[in-house]
């Protein structure tokens, strides 16, 4: 009996299809990591003169809330909530000096609005606290929720995304 003819090898279509395959695998990956595809973050400001002044203001600001004595550290909760007012205050101080300093552009002006609201609400959520120290030493401190997160992590993501580092939620009432 004869063997059948077998042939080896050639360009048959389930082997182009094969290559082909996996040269597209091959190349989608050399363009994803090399950073090709990179957007921008939406919440990206454009103005980053007005990033760099509103920095420079939050330092200054977060400076003066370090040099206060660390809420949790202090064992009275009267003079914990007084602690917490007075940081409270030069948060408020710091975020009416953001607000009159306003972005150039449209588009960020209406991020920066968005985002000092956020703040003034998480500012809100601190006196709310201090409020009830004074009437409740184990009281604690609630922050409203957005974006299934705390308003907290919500300002600070947009400071660190913009370099604004000092623009954070400050970690003095944790």
């Amino acid at each position: 009996m004869a063997e059948p003819d077998v042939k080896r090898g050639g360009w048959t279509i389930p082997r182009l299809l094969a290559i082909g395959t996996a040269l597209a695998l091959i190349l989608f990956w050399i363009w994803i990591l090399s950073g090709a595809p990179k957007k921008q973050n939406p919440d990206r400001l454009h103005d980053r003169a007005w990033v760099a002044r509103s920095e420079a203001t939050c330092a200054a600001s977060m400076r003066r809330v370090d040099a206060l004595p660390p809420a949790q550290a202090t064992k009275d909760a009267k003079a914990r909530a007084e602690v917490v007012e007075r940081a409270d205050d030069e948060l408020a101080t710091m975020l009416d000096k953001l607000t009159a300093d306003r972005p150039d552009d449209a588009s960020d002006r209406e991020l920066v609005g968005k985002w000092l609201a956020d703040w003034r609400r998480y500012l809100g959520n601190r006196r709310d606290y201090a409020a009830a120290l004074r009437k409740n030493p184990k009281a604690r401190l609630f922050v409203d929720e957005k974006f299934n997160d705390s308003i907290e992590t919500v300002v600070s993501t947009f400071a660190q995304v913009n370099d604004m580092d000092s623009c954070a939620t400050p970690t003095d009432v944790s």
